[in-house]
């Protein structure tokens, strides 16, 4: 019995180990980039000026895919979304890892972002 437990220790160590070595594949979601505060219900061209003046402002940015809305976490967002402000109300695709909350909210957070290639 004392050899069972140690090899079943064993075991479970070694595949805590591991873990990391097996991160989440990056994920690519594609949308268009929007502010959370009001993006959700006012979209596209014409609402640049207050999507822009929301992300410099540093409010949450997220990309609204077919799938859902994907709040935008990581690098991107530092120094009040500086990295994505020329992208705002833009279809994009955004590269990173996913996460869902208890509640069900998504979020990415992104290691890239790349204008959406034109279908």
């Amino acid at each position: 019995m004392k050899k069972l437990s140690l090899g079943v220790g064993g075991v479970m160590l070694a595949m805590a180990m591991a873990l990391p070595a097996y991160a989440a594949d990056p994920v690519k979601v594609t949308g268009e980039l929007i502010d959370v505060a009001c993006g959700a219900t006012k979209k596209g061209p014409d609402h640049k000026a207050c999507a822009d003046s929301c992300a410099k402002r540093g409010e949450p940015v997220a990309v609204f895919a077919k799938d859902g809305m994907y709040v935008i976490t990581g690098k991107l967002t530092a120094e009040k979304n500086a990295k994505l402000i020329e992208f705002m109300t833009k279809q994009v695709t955004v590269t990173g890892e996913v996460t869902k909350d208890k509640d069900g909210k998504l979020s990415i957070a992104a290691d890239s972002i790349v204008i959406a290639a034109a279908k």
